[in-house]
């Protein structure tokens, strides 16, 4: 576990870093203040809708082994999904391939045939959030740009992940290069499982999960709202919650710290009209609970499966693909 504690060292020390700046750009006695008005009593109650998400994202996930005739036994596949939750602070949530690894020890199931998962939990992440955002946005007229430019990047990389000659093309290239050319021999089972994944019919139907999954997440950063005592629309906080999520994949930074923080300060000071310290103070608490609590979800996942299955590979071992 050695590269996963390192990883998350790291994660922990940037959004360490990320939260004192806000400290200092909010003033600390503003944002203490601020944090000290909160309705702790609200707690349990977020982070019961955060963990409903999950909940509800664990079904995504086990719809999609379904498509790939891949079965693990339940016990032992809760644990998997709550330990790739420990990678929530990886950049783009990539790290969550960790899963596969966990599935092929448990089932034996190949890596290059379940890892497109973890694509398409992303893509269909980001159908459901930007369905989302398009409700704030047209219902405060605000410019949906950055949430139509993300789907057609969506749209597009769906394209490139299911296009026959693109990984015919990636082939030839990857057999040319030195350590890379051992990837060759398992294009054409990742590129079989993404098509399954990202067919129309999967698509729409994880869409429809995710929608529902983030739909609960979204009323718990709106309690955030409710708990800190700021006075902000819910299909504002929709809309801010959403483009921040979003500017956090495409920063590819981990877990997008800085990125997401920025753009949920940033917005709820430009477009809620808050207070610098109410803002910053009302960010750390909606990053606490739906990014950090994950991570927290992720860790006990790991020692769930330590405990079930004793010794535990991580992607800094050697294994097959």
């Amino acid at each position: 576990m050695g590269k996963l504690g390192r990883n998350f060292v790291l994660a922990l020390l940037l959004g360490v870093g990320v939260y004192l700046i806000l400290t200092v750009f909010a003033g600390f006695d503003d944002l203490r203040e601020a944090l000290g008005r909160f309705r702790w009593p609200l707690i349990p109650v977020i982070l019961g809708l955060v963990f409903l998400s999950y909940v509800g994202r664990f079904f995504r996930w086990l719809y999609y082994l379904r498509l790939l005739n891949v079965s693990v036994p339940l016990k032992e596949n809760t644990a998997i999904f709550a330990a790739g939750l420990s990678m929530t602070v990886s950049p783009g949530k990539l790290g969550e391939v960790l899963k596969s690894v966990f599935v092929r020890q448990v089932a034996g199931a190949p890596i290059a045939r379940t890892a497109p998962t973890v694509v398409a939990e992303r893509v269909t992440d980001g159908t459901g959030m930007i369905l989302w955002g398009l409700l704030g946005a047209l219902a405060f007229s605000f410019g949906p740009g950055l949430l139509f430019l993300f789907l057609a990047l969506t749209v597009a990389g769906v394209a490139v992940l299911r296009s026959k000659k693109l990984s015919l093309l990636a082939e030839r290239v990857l057999s040319k290069l030195p350590l890379l050319d051992r990837l060759v021999p398992h294009l054409g089972a990742f590129h079989g499982a993404s098509n399954e994944l990202l067919g129309t019919r999967a698509i729409l139907a994880a869409t429809v999960i995710s929608f529902f999954s983030w739909g609960l997440e979204v009323l718990a950063v709106y309690l955030c709202v409710v708990g800190i005592g700021a006075e902000v629309p819910f299909l504002m906080v929709v809309f801010i919650f959403a483009v921040s999520s979003i500017l956090g994949v495409l920063s590819m930074l981990p877990g997008g710290i800085g990125a997401a923080e920025a753009g949920l300060a940033g917005q709820f000071i430009a477009i809620a009209g808050l207070a610098g310290g109410l803002a910053a103070a009302l960010t750390i608490v909606i990053r606490l609970a739906t990014l950090w609590f994950a991570v927290v979800i992720g860790m006990a996942g790991l020692l769930a499966l330590r405990f079930m299955l004793g010794k535990v590979e991580t992607p800094s071992e050697k294994a097959e693909i």
